[in-house]
């Protein structure tokens, strides 16, 4: 039998220094892929291809994305050619990419939303008062607050022409719910265009977990 993983368990399993595979194509991985992964492409995965893995040491596969099966089908051969700790990255690729982390390949080196990400906008909590998140708005050059939770996820976004008569109000009750956002891999050029068709000028940038990483100005870009 083998395993399904999210991100987390991934970075344990490699930091503990298990094997990685990308079984995509060789053209895909070749383009881009996880650092120190092998490329064992599905079609050709038997025991020949295979033979330079320790079966008895954790080995991860991945592919795509969710909707892509290549890894799980690849895992489950994986266990029925004897490898004792088989595990499926099922987000895979994608899931790794929109985190903004190091990759390797042809397209490793194109410049990112990752890049050019800032950390400094204007955080605050739900139940954080107006005249507190006012305060804070106040000394920074974007106009507005994000709402985040305890673990950073982004919950809404405080404007300052909200704030104007919300005395003795909190966060919560003055923002703004679902902003949009984008993935850290996405490319500056691809978003220098769609903030400048939106009349942009702030991106925020999350992870796939909803985790605010930071923004992106189109000044920047």
């Amino acid at each position: 039998m083998f395993g399904r993983i999210d991100y987390a368990e991934l970075r344990g399993l490699l930091d503990a220094g298990a094997q990685l595979v990308e079984v995509l194509p060789a053209e895909e991985y070749a383009e881009e892929h996880l650092p120190g992964a092998i490329s064992i492409p599905l079609k050709e995965l038997d025991a020949e291809t295979t033979a330079a893995l320790d079966k008895r040491e954790p080995v991860i596969v991945y592919c795509w994305d969710y909707l892509c099966d290549m890894s799980p089908r690849a895992a489950a051969r994986l266990d029925s050619l004897g490898f004792e700790q088989v595990y499926d990255y099922a987000p895979s690729k994608v899931d790794y990419l929109a985190r903004g982390l190091p990759t390797e390949g042809e397209k490793a080196g194109e410049r990112r939303a990752i890049d050019v990400l800032r950390d400094d906008v204007v955080r605050c909590r739900l139940a954080d008062s107006a005249e507190e998140v006012r305060a804070r708005i106040e000394a920074s050059p974007d106009g507005f607050a994000i709402v985040v939770g305890e673990d950073q996820t982004v919950l809404g976004r405080v404007r300052r022409s909200a704030l104007g008569d919300a005395e003795g109000r909190s966060a919560e009750q003055v923002m703004e719910s679902g902003p949009s956002t984008v993935r850290a891999d996405v490319r500056t050029e691809a978003l220098r265009e769609r903030m400048e068709a939106g009349d942009l000028t702030i991106a925020l940038v999350t992870t796939p977990d909803g985790t605010l990483l930071g923004v992106v100005r189109r000044s920047d870009l």
